[in-house]
Parts: structure tokens; C-alpha cells; sequence
């Protein structure tokens, strides 16, 4: 649907319900992390292409024990893959939820902008 006009208005109540559920949803993922911007570079990515090799080397230590060294935790790094892949279905809905809400306040600002402008540029007339 191509955007037109918004003409629409948060209730404090609806406010304060969406804000106590991203709460919850805070509040259900304890484990969330708070990377550094060096951090964030510095880690190796898990992308769709490693993501398979990932879920392969799984497989491999499953079937073939004798070839996975003894300081690796393998159930360790199924629970982190498991954890990535379900974070990342998370991630891609919140993060469509999050653009939509982002182009929604530009596009109400813009026109509250643009509004003011005109009552600006009226003002500015009518005292010359």
C-alpha cells in the first residue's frame, strides 16, 4: 500500500501496553548481549553459507566422535546454533516491525513539519 497521509493517534493507554510488552519481550530473552562496535566486527559471522557448514559439522560430530577433538563441547554448539537460527526468525520479524515504525514516525514528522512550515510561511506573510 503506497503511502499517503497518516491520520492516526497512540493512546497513553496503547503506549504503555506496547511498552510493558517489549518489556516482556526483554524480559523473556535474558541472555540478549550488548556487542561493542569492535566486538561486532571482530566475531566471525554465521551467514546463510555458514549456516549450512555449521549445521554439517553437527552432523559429522554426531555420527563421528572419534574425529571431534576432546576440548569441544558439541551440545554446547548445538544449543548456540539452535539459538542463532531461532533468534534469527526473531530477529527478522522485529526487525520489519522496527522499519515499519521507523517510516511511520518520519512520515508523521515529516508532514507535522511540513505543516508547520505553512503556518510559518503564513505567519512571515502576513506581517509584511
Amino acid at each position: 500500500m503506497p503511502y499517503t497521509n497518516i491520520d492516526a493517534y497512540i493512546s497513553e493507554a496503547n503506549r504503555t501496553t506496547i511498552l510493558q510488552s517489549l518489556g516482556l519481550i526483554s524480559s523473556t530473552l535474558p541472555f540478549l548481549v550488548n556487542l561493542t562496535p569492535a566486538e561486532r566486527q571482530a566475531l566471525p559471522k554465521m551467514g546463510n553459507l555458514t549456516q549450512s557448514f555449521v549445521s554439517k559439522a553437527l552432523e559429522i560430530a554426531a555420527n563421528n566422535s572419534q574425529f571431534v577433538p576432546p576440548y569441544v563441547d558439541v551440545d554446547a554448539m548445538r544449543k548456540d546454533y539452535e539459538l542463532a537460527v531461532g533468534m534469527q526468525i526473531i530477529e527478522m520479524q522485529t526487525a520489519s516491525l522496527l522499519e515499519k515504525i521507523s517510516d511511520t514516525r518520519l512520515a508523521a514528522g515529516s508532514e507535522a513539519y511540513v505543516t508547520a512550515l505553512t503556518i510559518y510561511n503564513s505567519l512571515k506573510a502576513a506581517s509584511k
